[in-house]
């Protein structure tokens, strides 16, 4: 019987990196989605929000006519007092996860010698994702 191949350090040290960050940032948007929707205090009226996605506007026209004007970056960060701000917050902290992932990873494969290759890849790799979270690169649609 064969034994199973063990797994490379770095993709371990992702693989935890991402769960528990993916996962603490997802217990703080349930928190935030809950107290939005259960009436708690908003940047936006839920009730407004709810609306207009059910009649399908874009997301331009729904901050336009609920938050009063079209929203970009991290507005969030200066509305954590409000259900929609926590609720984002962890969607964002979610979304970092794969950046701290990579950089680690990357830096894992260093420490472990692997063949130069794909550090230098993960490098690359965490640094575009680093530009994307910081908004300095994005695609436009």
């Amino acid at each position: 019987m064969q034994e199973k191949p063990k797994a490379p350090l770095a993709g371990i040290v992702y693989g935890e990196i991402v769960y528990w960050i993916t996962f603490i940032g997802m217990i703080v948007a349930v928190i935030g989605a809950a107290i939005y929707l259960f009436g708690g205090p908003q940047y936006a009226k839920s009730s407004c929000v709810l609306s207009l996605l059910w009649e399908g506007e874009d997301v331009h026209e729904i901050w336009e006519k609920c938050a009063g004007h079209a929203i970009h970056g991290h507005w969030y960060l200066k509305k954590l007092g409000s259900g929609d701000g926590l609720g984002m917050l962890g969607i964002a902290f979610s979304c970092i996860a794969a950046v701290v992932g990579v950089w680690v990873s990357a830096f894992t494969m260093l420490k472990e010698k692997e063949k130069i290759l794909y550090p230098f890849l993960a490098f690359i790799v965490a640094v575009i994702l680093t530009l994307s979270a910081l908004g300095i690169i994005s695609l436009k649609h």
